[in-house]
């Protein structure tokens, strides 16, 4: 049973009552309506600010590290975590997503969950250990059994951590969260660059990939005041379990479509190569994950409280595909133009052998990032079991891609992979949408024109690099890519016939920056 929370509200739990004074705003989250888009542009603005330095803080360190290590060790951490990360869909359960889209939630609830996260990260943690002998005896590398075991503690502090994160996300505090990634993004990785420095080797990364997942917990506890309580047999999470579950089964699916492209070019052609293609879809996916993850939260947060209005629910939702797509197709078109020139400059002339694997991988960034927004309208419309119907076509269709890559290498199943982006993307969206009356043409009427522009200036940003093919790296990406703003954006002017889509973009940033004496500001309320 739900229960409205004010200042001085409280919560039976046992014999005892436990005071929920500064808890309110986490439960009952009804107030947040009132200026829901407000709160939901100024969230993405913290969001997107946020996960660029995010981005800055990874690529700085992966820039750092490619010197440091060698291809080797970052294909032998690749190979541990193509098989654990396989307990990355479990380690919440898709409890996570329950809490934040639900409409009614108590505090009995909430702790029932976090015990169940607490219980499912331990379990996980015993069960890595358990098959860290088959990881090292599968890739034939008898250090993974050490690298495995340790690697897997990560799963414990997520579990203490992930009911945490859920309620600051429903109550829309993304400033907060944004606080918390950014600090333990940076611990890790100066954390790995020491190590590294000193001679660690392949532990540099192990030690970066588990402080983060430390830091983010004691984050999160630090800046969400609620503390459980013990679990209880009928607080009614029921139907909160139901809808992990299927959450769950949706990202068991994709988890298998999505490393299976990994398990198969380390079985092929080994650790050095596998180098290469984790380093290229890393270099692919970080800038894509700087939208696509962080923007989840925002939006199932805002169209959870839009489901009863389908007309609100479904503008809403084009809208925000509409910016995605302003960001995410020239990334896309631009990393695939200049993809040597980004390996050349990051990672260094040792790393040539990423180049064309990136570029492969990079044309489809811009799907990609259209392509998670399916689950903003699964999660938020509380029907992960379509989510889990649909996760069972994606990942098959996935599959047969990157079975019919292999015999080309690496660089055959990246192009696997971009090519089944673009024929799932669109009826994905469809499939999603389609409770609230969503249509392909919606969809395509919201993106067309980026796309074309895109393409346009990604030409342009090629023309130009080849043309200064004997000017040293960074002049030429400098270049490229001041002809490939131009172009994208003068042809967003006329392909709109108005400035509307560049102007509300930049309003959106900079009506969210922290500016001394501006009125509006990032602020939680």
């Amino acid at each position: 049973m739900h229960q409205s929370f004010n200042e001085d509200s409280t919560n039976e739990i046992g014999n005892e009552t436990v005071d929920l004074k500064g808890w309110g705003e986490l439960f009952d989250t009804s107030h947040l309506k009132g200026d829901l888009r407000g709160r939901a542009v100024k969230g993405g603005a913290v969001t997107i600010i946020s996960r660029s330095i995010e981005f800055l803080v990874h690529m700085g360190g992966t820039v750092i590290l490619a010197r440091l290590l060698s291809p080797q060790e970052f294909g032998l951490l690749a190979m541990v975590l193509a098989i654990t990360g396989f307990f990355v869909i479990f380690k919440d359960m898709g409890l996570s997503d329950a809490t934040i889209q639900s409409e009614k939630i108590s505090h009995d609830q909430v702790s029932t969950l976090f015990w169940l996260n607490v219980s499912c990260g331990i379990l996980i943690f015993i069960t890595a250990a358990v098959i860290s002998p088959v990881v090292a005896w599968f890739y034939k590398e008898p250090q993974l059994v050490l690298v495995t075991i340790i690697s897997s503690v990560s799963f414990i502090f997520a579990g203490f951590s992930a009911q945490h994160l859920a309620l600051l996300k429903r109550s829309m505090s993304f400033s907060r969260v944004a606080v918390v990634e950014i600090v333990a993004a940076s611990g890790s990785v100066l954390a790995g660059i020491a190590m590294a420095f000193l001679g660690f080797g392949l532990w540099a990364l192990v030690a970066r990939t588990l402080l983060m997942a430390f830091l983010n917990m004691v984050g999160l506890w630090t800046f969400c005041k609620w503390r459980p309580g013990l679990p209880k047999r009928k607080s009614g999470v029921k139907s909160f379990v139901r809808f992990g579950a299927n959450t769950t089964g949706f990202y068991l699916i994709n988890y298998f479509a999505r490393n299976f492209d990994k398990i198969l070019v380390g079985w092929f052609a080994g650790p050095v190569i596998l180098g290469f293609y984790h380093k290229a879809f890393h270099l692919f996916v970080l800038p894509v994950s700087q939208f696509s993850i962080p923007l989840q939260g925002v939006a199932v947060s805002s169209l959870t409280k839009l489901r009863s209005e389908p007309l609100k629910y479904k503008h809403f939702f084009l809208r925000a595909l509409g910016l995605m797509a302003f960001m995410g197709m020239p990334l896309s078109t631009y990393l695939a133009a200049m993809g040597e020139g980004i390996i050349l400059l990051l990672l260094g002339p040792a790393w040539v052998g990423a180049v064309d694997i990136f570029a492969a991988f990079a044309l489809g960034a811009g799907m990609q990032i259209m392509y998670a927004a399916q689950g903003w309208l699964h999660v938020s419309l509380g029907r992960a079991d379509r989510w889990f119907r649909w996760g069972i076509v994606g990942s098959a269709c996935m599959v047969v891609f990157f079975i019919a890559g292999i015999p080309f290498g690496a660089v055959g199943v990246a192009a696997g992979y971009t090519i089944s982006l673009y024929l799932l993307t669109f009826p994905a969206l469809w499939y999603a949408g389609r409770p609230v009356g969503l249509t392909v043409k919606d969809i395509w009427d919201s993106i067309w024109k980026y796309y074309a522009a895109s393409i346009a200036a990604g030409m342009a940003a090629s023309v130009i690099a080849k043309n200064l093919a004997n000017i040293n790296v960074i002049t030429r990406l400098i270049a490229s890519f001041a002809g490939f703003v131009i172009v994208y954006l003068l042809t967003i002017v006329l392909l709109f016939r108005s400035f509307y889509p560049i102007s509300s973009f930049f309003k959106l940033v900079l009506d969210n920056l922290p500016v001394k004496n501006r009125k509006v500001t990032v602020v939680d309320t």
